[in-house]
C-alpha cells in the first residue's frame, strides 16, 4: 500500500504532498493538528453539556441586608437570650516562674509564651493565639464575639504555656453555674493554685440593628439562603430556602436585582412585609423591620 492509500479520504481528496517514505509532510502535519484541535473542542463542548445536564447551572451571589451599630440610647428589644454571651479574654497574670522553681522559656526569650483556652462541655470553644514573651497577656488579636452556651454546660477555662517540655497548663479551673456568675458581673476572675490570675470578659450578647436576612436573586425569583439565628428574619419565621414571591405586594417576578435590593432595604426601616412559600410549598406572610441582631461569632458576620 502507498503512503497515499494511507491517507484519510479526505487528505487524499485534497491533494496534500507527501513527503518520501518514512517522513511526514509539512502539509500532512498541518492537517493533523487541525484534525485534533477538532476533535478537543468536540470533547469540550460534550463536557459543557454534560454539566448542564447534570444540574449545575449558574452561581448566584448572596446578598446581605445591612447591619449597623444601634443609636446612643436605642432600646434592644428583645434584649439578648440568655444563653449568648460576648466572650473575650480580657488579661492574665503569670508568676516569675513555674511551679518547680524553673525559668518558663530556656529558648527565645526568659518567659513564656502564654495561650488560653476556653472550653464547654469538652469541646475548644476560644483558643486565643500565642503571645511570645509575657507575664502579662492579653491576646489583641484574639477573635471576640458572641457564643451561645447553653445552661447548665459544664465551663472550663485553661492557661497554658507554648512550650513542647512543659505539656501542663499554668492553670486550669472549672467554671460552676457560669449564667448565675454572671448575673451581676460582666467578667470571670479567676484566680488557680499555680498563683496565676485570668480575667474573661463575659457580657450579655453584642447586637447590631438590620433584619438579619440573607438572599439570592434568581431569574424571575428570589430566595432566602441564610437567616441569623437571632433576627428578626427568624423571629419572623423565614427560613433557608423560602422562596420569596412578592415583596410590599409587588411580584417578584419580572423584577430586576436592583429592584429587589432597592425594596427590601428601603423598607427594612419602617416594615418589609414579604409573600413566600417555604420548603412544604405552604405560602404565608411574613412581616418584619429593623431590630436586634445578636450574631454568634461562627455566623461570620461582618
Amino acid at each position: 500500500m502507498t503512503a497515499a492509500e494511507g491517507l484519510p479520504v479526505r487528505a487524499r481528496t485534497i491533494g496534500l504532498a507527501l513527503a518520501p517514505e518514512g517522513r511526514e509532510s509539512p502539509e500532512l502535519k498541518m492537517f493533523s493538528s487541525l484534525r485534533y484541535a477538532s476533535v478537543a473542542r468536540a470533547k469540550v463542548v460534550s463536557f459543557g453539556l454534560a454539566l448542564l445536564a447534570s444540574g449545575c447551572g449558574a452561581v448566584f451571589p448572596e446578598m446581605s441586608t445591612p447591619l449597623r451599630q444601634p443609636p446612643p440610647g436605642f432600646t434592644m428589644d428583645p434584649p439578648p437570650p440568655s444563653d449568648v454571651l460576648y466572650l473575650a479574654f480580657a488579661k492574665a497574670t503569670i508568676p516569675q516562674k513555674t511551679r518547680d522553681g524553673r525559668a518558663w522559656d530556656s529558648v527565645g526569650g526568659s518567659l513564656p509564651d502564654p495561650f488560653a483556652k476556653f472550653i464547654v462541655d469538652d469541646v475548644d470553644l476560644i483558643v486565643t493565639p500565642i503571645q511570645e514573651n509575657t507575664l502579662t497577656p492579653t491576646w489583641p488579636n484574639q477573635k471576640r464575639g458572641n457564643y451561645r452556651i447553653r445552661d447548665g454546660a459544664r465551663v472550663r477555662v485553661e492557661l497554658w504555656d507554648n512550650n513542647p517540655l512543659n505539656n501542663h497548663p499554668i492553670c486550669t479551673k472549672e467554671v460552676h453555674e457560669l449564667n448565675e456568675q454572671l448575673s451581676n458581673a460582666t467578667s470571670l476572675d479567676i484566680t488557680c493554685d499555680s498563683g496565676a490570675y485570668i480575667q474573661v470578659t463575659a457580657e450579655p450578647a453584642h447586637g447590631k440593628i438590620g433584619l438579619g436576612l440573607f438572599y439570592e436573586i434568581h431569574t424571575d425569583a428570589a430566595f432566602v439562603v441564610r437567616v441569623l439565628a437571632e433576627s428578626p428574619a427568624a423571629r419572623a419565621g423565614l427560613q433557608r430556602g423560602d422562596q420569596i414571591l412578592s415583596i410590599m405586594g409587588k411580584p417578584v417576578k419580572g423584577m430586576s436585582e436592583g429592584e429587589v435590593r432597592s425594596l427590601v432595604n428601603a423598607n427594612a426601616a419602617t416594615g418589609l412585609d414579604l409573600h413566600v412559600r417555604g420548603a412544604n410549598h405552604q405560602e404565608h406572610d411574613a412581616a418584619l423591620k429593623d431590630g436586634p441582631v445578636y450574631a454568634l461569632l461562627a455566623e461570620d458576620v461582618p
